[in-house]
């Protein structure tokens, strides 16, 4: 049975492992797992994904250069019956019934199992994709994008979020979905270009992808080490994003890596 927050079910769709002191000044010397968390959200008329996890073609796709660095240097643990579409075909959820798939940001550990969802529409930052498309799929790779992960009609189905009607709250720029009530894309800066958080305002849950590793991260002194900010597209963003966060502490916060 998958853990439920609320009404949103929690799908761990793969893993990787580092140190845990890398993430958190406070953690340990220790290699820990990095889950690669999806999370369900049920609407009027099927279901909306927000990211996707590691698919079942993770380890035939990474086989070719560059995407083969990719794997090289962040070794992927994907079981078959862990994949999203299988975890939810086991609760009688047809990939059709996936209407849209939200993509926090494009590293691969947030887009591999798209290609499983044949019909889904897709939710996505603009500047974020536009950004990786005119770069060199060597450049995409190490970025953490593998353009292979995409579908090959991605630009027929994308729906770029528009920012038009956006506000501030709690320091964070925030832009209502439409056909899609009291949900709400979240600018969360600093982790990747264009990274965008879900905001379920009825469920009181926002989904902040990889705003931070941990919940730890939140504290005071527990930032990420220097070498882990190294590896942000905007360190100090990161830092103002996390500092953000600290006002939302009124609505469940979920992040990818953290384990249940």
């Amino acid at each position: 049975m998958l853990p439920n927050i609320g009404n949103i079910k929690i799908l761990s769709c793969g893993y990787c492992t580092q140190l845990e002191w890398l993430v958190s000044k406070q953690g340990y010397w220790k290699r820990v797992r990095f889950p690669a968390r999806c999370f369900l959200a049920p609407l009027q008329n099927g279901y909306l994904l927000f990211d996707s996890g590691y698919g079942a073609d993770v380890g035939h796709i990474m086989q070719s250069w560059p995407a083969w660095l990719y794997k090289t240097l962040i070794p992927v643990t994907i079981p078959p019956n862990q994949t999203a579409a299988m975890q939810l075909s086991a609760l009688g959820i047809s990939k059709d019934d996936i209407k849209y798939i939200f993509i926090s940001h494009f590293h691969a550990d947030h887009i591999g199992g798209l290609r499983d969802f044949p019909k889904a529409r897709f939710i996505c930052s603009q500047e974020g994709y536009q950004a990786l498309k005119k770069l060199s799929k060597f450049r995409q790779v190490c970025k953490g994008f593998v353009s292979e992960f995409l579908p090959d009609d991605f630009e027929q189905r994308v729906i770029f979020v528009d920012t038009n009607n956006a506000q501030k709250l709690n320091n964070l720029t925030v832009s209502p979905l439409a056909d899609l009530p009291n949900m709400y894309a979240i600018e969360l800066p600093g982790h990747a270009k264009g990274q965008l958080g879900l905001w379920l305002k009825n469920e009181n849950i926002l989904l902040a992808a990889d705003a931070a590793w941990r919940h730890t991260n939140l504290k005071p002194g527990a930032e990420p080490s220097s070498i882990a900010l190294l590896l942000c597209e905007d360190k100090i963003r990161y830092l103002q994003t996390l500092s953000a966060l600290t006002k939302w502490a009124e609505v469940q916060i979920l992040f990818t890596h953290e384990e249940e």
